[in-house]
């Protein structure tokens, strides 16, 4: 739905619980790149999770009876000039034209994003916008909490009587500003606004802070008044509020939060465990997976000239061969000697003793925690690499170094699960050599904990990307342990996209087959070799 830019729900009506459910985890994937006018010179952007990004709040709700759409207006609010888009479902758009039977006192949560060109952005910096079905006084706790989170409420209304007048009279303590949109074409609007003269005192209301759609006023002049008014609020650093911030708020409401169930608490403290100590992604990889990176790399190629056998020279082929084996063997060997680290041993507990729901939990906070840190470097250091592509005569050199830089700087649960691999594919060959006893063995039930994984939907890697090698014996096992688990029935099946880096190959597929592919970028010009 995000990704089609419709709207989401972001606070439930009171179907199966008492004060309805707010959704944070629902929303945590969602992921959002965008060039605030404050990067447009430097080129830069913005990329960050949705959960954790303050912006404005706009909300927009109904009061009394009325006669026009209020998510058909801000669809036309939200759509660039000589564009629409259906953010908020509709009565007039295509197959909009339902009853609501269950969406009365839905919250619904839809998000503006600048380009960074001046010219055709509507606003400046991001904002949210919110939009309540129903009345607010039939609704009047999805009301508060979003005149809490809010920067701006705009209160659509035909008339304002004496009932009216007492509710809004309730809110002067809130510090939300507070605008009133008037459709004025089917009701004299006299005693109404002689309520608002009474209310601007308890409000602190202005002239600027009520719109009125009249007669004299056509549709798309309207819209263009609301967009400026818009426009002023963003202007007026206005307060900034995260999903995660309205979470707290709708507790103190008592409106159920979806994190809260015991499930996901008890995986996010495991993951808390974990990421409490990663502070840079390069050097937690260095310290703590440290079988991967350069090590891995220098397998690679050993393992690749074991089979091309071009350094050979003078030296006998088979004295040669068996130099090479024995070489292999020793980092096989030292591998295996490793400690594992405080970090990966919670990460195996986590996979191993957890139940399923646990796990699931467990895994996708491990992606959103390790993404977030991430994220913070990779953003400027994508920025200056593409600065640098684009800059004629740059030296290759700083574009290739700058890249490895990228590459070591990116930590994701793949990462634990490469190191992993590597524990196996080293006891795997200790005890293949005759060099460690069967009973020895501490990793012989991973590979089976790797395919129930991949049954519940997590993707296991099969080559790495940096080091550009196959752990056989952690990928064969894993996949014959899952074809064992499908009973003999498994089949593989290779879909493959073609295209350069970051343009979607792996969301294309996520989203086409229900996959949770990682987004991970290979140049392909590198590994021909």
């Amino acid at each position: 739905m995000s990704m089609c830019q419709f709207a989401l729900p972001l606070v439930l009506p009171t179907l199966n619980t008492p004060k309805g459910t707010l959704l944070l985890w629902a929303m945590r994937d969602i992921v959002r790149k965008w060039r605030p006018h404050s990067l447009a010179e430097s080129r830069g952007f913005r990329e960050e999770s949705l959960v954790l990004t303050e912006m404005p709040t706009i909300s927009f709700v109904w009061m009394g009876s009325y006669s026009f759409s209020k998510s058909q207006l801000l669809n036309e609010v939200l759509s660039p000039s000589q564009q629409h888009h259906d953010f908020f479902i509709h009565w007039d758009m295509e197959s909009g034209n339902f009853l609501q039977k269950i969406a009365d006192g839905l919250v619904e949560i839809s998000w503006y994003f600048p380009g960074g060109t001046e010219i055709s952005d509507l606003f400046p910096e991001p904002i949210a916008v919110t939009n309540l079905h129903g009345d607010i006084e039939s609704h009047w706790l999805q009301f508060s909490f979003l005149t809490a989170v809010s920067s701006a409420v705009f209160i659509v209304t035909e008339s304002i009587g004496e009932r009216e007048y007492e509710l809004l009279s309730s809110l002067k303590k809130s510090s939300s500003k507070y605008y009133f949109i008037l459709n004025c074409k089917n009701k004299k609007p006299k005693e109404t606004l002689g309520f608002l003269n009474k209310l601007s005192s308890v409000l602190k209301l202005s002239k600027s802070l009520v719109l009125v759609k009249d007669s004299t006023m056509n549709n798309a002049g309207f819209v263009k008044k609301v967009k400026s008014t818009i426009g002023t609020i963003v202007n007026s650093s206005p307060k900034t509020v995260s999903l995660e911030a309205m979470a707290v708020t709708a507790r103190d409401l008592g409106i159920q939060v979806d994190e809260e169930c015991q499930a996901c608490q008890c995986a996010r403290k495991y993951t808390e465990e974990i990421t409490a100590e990663i502070r840079d992604g390069a050097k937690y990889k260095r310290g703590m997976l440290s079988l991967q990176g350069d090590p891995w790399k220098n397998l690679a190629q050993l393992e690749k000239e074991m089979c091309q056998m071009k350094r050979q020279g003078d030296v006998a082929i088979e004295d040669y061969k068996s130099a090479l084996k024995q070489k292999w063997l020793e980092i096989r060997r030292q591998h295996n000697q490793c400690d594992r680290t405080n970090g990966l041993t919670k990460f195996i507990n986590g996979i191993v003793q957890l139940n399923p729901v646990e796990k699931h939990y467990f895994l996708k906070w491990m992606k959103f925690s390790l993404d977030n840190i991430a994220r913070g470097n990779l953003s400027e250091m994508w920025a200056d690499y593409k600065e640098k592509c684009e800059t004629p005569g740059v030296d290759r050199k700083q574009l290739e170094e700058l890249d490895k830089l990228i590459s070591d700087s990116s930590l994701g649960v793949e990462h634990f699960m490469r190191e992993l691999g590597q524990f196996y594919d080293a006891e795997c060959s200790m005890v293949k050599e005759g060099k460690m006893e069967e009973s020895q063995r501490q990793f012989s039930h991973l590979p089976c904990t790797a395919a129930d994984l991949m049954l519940e939907g997590f993707p296991v890697e099969l080559i790495d990307g940096d080091a550009s090698n196959i752990p056989m014996s952690w990928v064969v096992d894993v996949l014959t342990h899952l074809h064992i688990r499908l009973g003999g029935r498994s089949r593989m099946v290779v879909i493959t996209v073609l295209g350069v880096q970051s343009t979607g190959k792996s969301t294309l597929l996520n989203t086409m087959f229900g996959l949770q592919l990682i987004n991970v970028a290979i140049d392909v010009r590198k590994e021909r070799s």
